[in-house]
């Protein structure tokens, strides 16, 4: 009998480029609305003209970079009125797994969302691996709540939202803020309290988008004001 080789995809070098860019700009590390310079992002990179081209056409097939023609491309700004809908689905699909987590979440899940928590206390300057817990804490409750359907129905919003929540991060204060919100809704879970898990999951949600619309109105008032 032969043997069946797994075989692994190395990706092209646009695809990484792509996968660089594509960090930068969930992170916000490169601003909504920036102009994205070839000869800097071959530099930034790592990589030629050709790459960086292919990967500003993948992003610009995910949403997040806007080609123009014969100008340089821009990273898609944000925008409230499509993203508001999206958070308010948000905290309603949460808010409900949350209730139904704090009744069915196993102690062994509740550790690891302690374990979780921990480390986003850790993290709270680190603005890669704070995120990337922070999304592994509410997918986790999301799970608890063993409900297939509505996380398949989180999975969607929740990816599409990632660049505006990581974005609200990014207001002042609100990381230490975020994490009190997260302790308050993980001791709610621990005690089995339902409605308490509920109420303080939905403001949480709430909070983000409020501080993201300020945020995006903030910018855009200062942008009309300039001479």
């Amino acid at each position: 009998m032969g043997e069946t080789l797994a075989v692994r995809t190395v990706p092209s070098l646009a695809e990484k480029a792509a996968a660089d860019l594509r960090r930068l700009i969930l992170l916000n590390l490169i601003a909504p609305g920036e102009a994205l310079n070839e000869p800097d992002l071959v530099q930034r990179l790592g990589v030629s003209r050709t790459p960086v081209r292919e990967a500003l056409k993948l992003l610009a097939g995910e949403g997040l970079v806007t080609l123009r023609r014969n100008r340089s491309a821009l990273v898609t700004r944000l925008d409230p009125a499509g993203l508001v809908p999206l958070f308010e689905l948000e905290a309603a699909l949460e808010s409900y797994c949350a209730g139904l987590a704090a009744e069915r979440m196993a102690p062994a899940e509740i550790a690891r969302l302690d374990r979780l928590q921990a480390a986003m206390e850790a993290a709270r300057d680190a603005r890669d691996a704070y995120t990337r817990l922070n999304r592994q804490a509410h997918r986790l409750i999301v799970a608890a709540a063993r409900s297939p359907a509505v996380a398949e129905a989180h999975e969607r919003a929740f990816v599409r939202l990632e660049r505006a929540r990581n974005f609200a991060l990014g207001s002042g204060g609100r990381v230490d803020e975020s994490l009190a919100e997260h302790r308050a809704i993980l001791a709610a879970l621990r005690a089995r309290d339902a409605e308490g898990a509920r109420t303080l999951m939905a403001r949480h949600v709430a909070r983000t988008q409020a501080l993201l619309v300020a945020r995006l109105l903030g910018e855009a008032t200062a942008e009309g004001s300039d001479p």
